[in-house]
């Protein structure tokens, strides 16, 4: 992680000295509807917050459609948002109670990994999505 961080520096000062705003308000925004629409149950607009090779995904590995997926995944309920850190076309938003990755999709952000904490041994481990 520390070989990350100087890379991410230097990509945010080479952005802000070129007057490049790194859109964290739409990343945070995205993250914050796709709990709100899980909280709700509405597992369809849930899925449309998801990047299209997210959905396909969970297609493919559980055999289920992604509202079935989503429905059958028990999620942490997040709390307030603490922090947003954008890095490029792909951001961070940390929640209380979770962390929501985040990247740009088309003209949009779309949810690429959800229900996400930290462990020792790899960076996260998520319910919805990940790497």
């Amino acid at each position: 992680m520390r070989r990350i961080f100087p890379a991410t520096a230097a990509t945010l000062l080479l952005l802000t000295a070129t007057g490049c705003a790194i859109d964290t308000a739409g990343a945070t925004k995205v993250a914050e509807d796709f709990h709100h629409a899980v909280d709700a149950s509405n597992w369809a607009a849930a899925c449309d917050l998801l990047q299209p090779t997210v959905r396909e995904k969970s297609d493919e590995q559980n055999g289920d459609d992604c509202q079935t997926h989503l429905a059958s995944v028990h999620l942490r309920v997040p709390g307030q948002v603490v922090k947003t850190e954008a890095y490029g076309r792909e951001a961070l938003v940390e929640f209380e109670g979770d962390a929501v990755f985040v990247a740009v999709s088309g003209s949009s952000w779309r949810v690429t990994a959800a229900g996400c904490t930290p462990r020792e041994e790899t960076p996260y481990s998520c319910e919805v999505g990940g790497r």
